[in-house]
């Protein structure tokens, strides 16, 4: 492996994405015998077959290895361009940050804002997905560092992940509601009402269902199925509909006057929020922003630890909804 150049795994990645030597040879601006000229020598350099011959290229066993591998060192390659580029520039360094939608709406503005105040020159680019799009990014060295919920498929060999702060989910309805006239709330109360739901497959609905269920009663039935959160906000403000958040974002619509939280009691946590990384050794700067999400992390838990032992009330105020959000 010593032995393989950067253009030797160029040539086999975009080998892999175009599935064909003649398109592989179009969009790297050479000759078909130049192309199965890279591709031998990385052959026998690897030692193995990686690729099995036809149309389209099929990758074998080996070369899924070497894939894994190849998109590391390109994704390292890049990241290692882009960060001398911002030194040379007068910058502190880059982090590209991974957040999940319904996750950070108010921890990440928070570590942003900490990140600049004490390293003013920092670069920090965001990417809002879903766990499913941003791990695989993660692995190959394209974003620095995910924010989001602990899932069991995030948690494997090849990424360090730490836990932060378990958050619940709530359940979010419009100003005026029917539904907040009632001090008490159970399942069976907001059956009747029109849902908006996570897709299928995913946690939160699974949670959802599981709810209804130990309600003893059926998911709701036709619900909109939908992950976009200004589609979403806009149709519970315009309507009787109900759906599930997390903590975070319930405390953002509250405070922004965009939407209430149900007293609707759901049983079992999501899961912690928590960091995911890559890299043993992170650069000065994400290794910097890292500690900063720890540090606002532990402030978010100290200043909700505070209020509960002063017997104030979980549903935070407006004035305080940005810092008391945590249970």
């Amino acid at each position: 492996m010593s032995r393989l150049k950067i253009r030797h795994l160029e040539v086999f990645t975009t080998l892999v994405e175009t599935g064909s030597q003649s398109a592989t040879a179009e969009r790297l601006h050479v000759t078909q015998p130049a192309l199965s000229k890279w591709l031998r020598e990385l052959e026998e350099n690897v030692g193995c077959p990686l690729f099995e011959r036809g149309r389209p290229l099929r990758l074998t066993v080996y070369g899924q290895v070497v894939l894994r591998y190849a998109q590391r060192v390109r994704g390292d390659s890049v990241r290692t361009v882009n960060e001398l580029a911002s030194l040379r520039a007068g910058s502190s360094g880059h982090v590209r940050v991974g957040v999940l939608r319904t996750v950070a709406a108010i921890l990440l503005p928070k570590v942003i804002v900490r990140c600049r105040r004490e390293v003013p020159h920092v670069r920090i680019t965001v990417h809002e997905d879903s766990l499913d799009i941003l791990l695989p990014r993660l692995e190959r060295h394209e974003i620095d560092c995910v924010i989001g919920r602990l899932q069991p498929e995030a948690l494997n060999a090849r990424i360090f992940a730490e836990a932060l702060y378990d958050e619940p989910v709530c359940a979010v309805v419009r100003l005026g509601h029917p539904l907040l006239t009632r001090k008490r709330m159970t399942w069976g109360d907001v059956a009747d009402y029109p849902w908006i739901l996570p897709l299928p497959g995913t946690p939160l609905r699974a949670r959802v269902d599981a709810e209804f269920a130990a309600a003893g009663l059926p998911s709701p039935p036709d619900p909109i199925e939908s992950i976009s959160l200004l589609t979403n906000e806009r149709l519970l403000q315009e309507t009787d509909m109900v759906s599930v958040v997390s903590r975070q974002l319930a405390v953002h619509y509250a405070d922004s006057g965009s939407l209430a939280t149900l007293p609707l009691e759901m049983r079992h946590a999501l899961g912690p929020v928590g960091l995911l990384w890559v890299d043993a050794s992170p650069t000065a700067a994400l290794g910097h922003f890292l500690d900063t999400v720890r540090a606002e992390a532990r402030e978010l838990i100290a200043i909700e630890a505070d209020n509960a032992h002063r017997g104030r009330s979980s549903a935070p105020s407006r004035k305080n909804a940005i810092r008391s959000h945590i249970t």
